[in-house]
């Protein structure tokens, strides 16, 4: 009796555990999912781009005359000061037209000398000379006198061409290549130095034209450079009108504030540019809405833990987060991942 007690308590003890592991495992649970609860706060789009460093001024420095380099006394990197003399080609052929001209000047010049003594000589015979005389002496002097004024312009015409071979810095600024050498011929399609001012350096972006058509000069942006924690300010310059027909991009310059840099030109940096900031709005995850277009569809909780859906309309903007204007309001309890439950389901929500 004792053994078919135990083997009666035993068969029922294992029953009432199948009995509550298939309960466990047959009867449906709720759903348990992790929520967000809506509220106002200080929202900002801010439009995140990489972007380069950029001098202010940047300029080719090219010969209008070509000729052989006789003088390149900077390397790339050196300083150079505004009016500094870069570069000199050989100026042998002005030289020569300069002399040329100064000779047939001076010669004109004793000419003209010789012709006002004639002049004065024969004003001086008073009526012992014919006005005809007098007349001849007058105008063989103004031909000289022009004649004179051309040869000074053809000597100063030639000192302008000769000063035209020496190519002087615009503005001061750095070296940032020399693709020629001494002794190298040049022309006027030839590059001798690349010159840029990197005191007050730009930034230079390039922006989707969907997003740049809300970009605007004196916008405020923040600019992160490599080893350095701490961001600079920076505001808009300019924007291009053009839109780049084969990226579909407008370039943006920006200028920062109040920040004295030494960056090489071409550093890549990260701009974070504030587009719009708005001190009570409602921002939710761009993850916990199914979109379409500028609109969609949250799941939230509803009564009872039962999950709805509401139709939102929201700022697409390529963020995390997007800013709601319109289907919420403060207090809602929102489904972070709007796939982990369906409407109408009950569920639990996660502590």
């Amino acid at each position: 009796m004792k053994i078919a007690s135990r083997r009666i308590i035993f068969v029922a003890v294992v029953a009432a555990v199948l009995a509550v592991a298939g309960y466990w495992f047959l009867v449906p649970r709720n759903q348990e999912v992790t929520t967000l609860v809506v509220k106002r706060a200080l929202a900002e789009r801010i439009l995140a781009v990489n972007g380069r460093i950029r001098p202010r001024l940047q300029v080719d420095i090219r010969p209008s005359l070509g000729g052989e380099l006789v003088a390149l006394p900077f390397d790339v990197g050196d300083r150079v000061e505004a009016g500094q003399m870069l570069a000199k080609i050989d100026d042998a052929p002005e030289q020569a037209v300069i002399a040329g001209a100064q000779a047939s000047l001076a010669t004109q010049r004793a000419t003209l000398a010789q012709a006002r003594r004639e002049l004065a000589r024969f004003v001086a015979l008073g009526q012992f000379a014919t006005k005809r005389d007098v007349e001849q002496r007058r105008l063989a002097v103004l031909e000289g006198e022009r004649e004179l004024n051309r040869r000074q312009a053809a000597v100063v015409q030639a000192s302008e061409l000769r000063d035209r071979r020496v190519l002087r810095a615009p503005f001061a600024g750095v070296i940032l290549e020399r693709p020629v050498d001494p002794g190298q011929a040049v022309g006027p399609e030839s590059v001798i130095y690349r010159l840029a001012d990197l005191s007050s350096p730009e930034v230079s972006i390039e922006v989707d034209e969907v997003y740049a058509a809300e970009i605007r000069p004196g916008m405020k942006a923040t600019v992160t450079m490599p080893g350095q924690a701490d961001p600079l300010t920076a505001q808009v310059l300019h924007v291009e009108p053009r839109v780049d027909p084969a990226t579909g991009a407008r370039a943006v310059r920006l200028g920062l504030i109040g920040a004295a840099i030494d960056a090489a030109s071409g550093l890549t940096v990260t701009v974070n540019l504030l587009i719009e900031r708005r001190e009570s709005a409602i921002s939710v995850p761009r993850s916990a809405i199914i979109p379409s277009g500028n609109s969609g569809k949250m799941r939230m909780i509803g009564r009872n833990n039962l999950v709805i859906e509401r139709l939102v309309t929201f700022i697409d903007w390529p963020a995390e987060s997007v800013i709601v204007t319109s289907g919420l309001k403060p207090g809602d309890r929102i489904l972070t991942e709007p796939n982990a439950a369906q409407p109408g389901e009950k569920v639990r929500v996660a502590e």
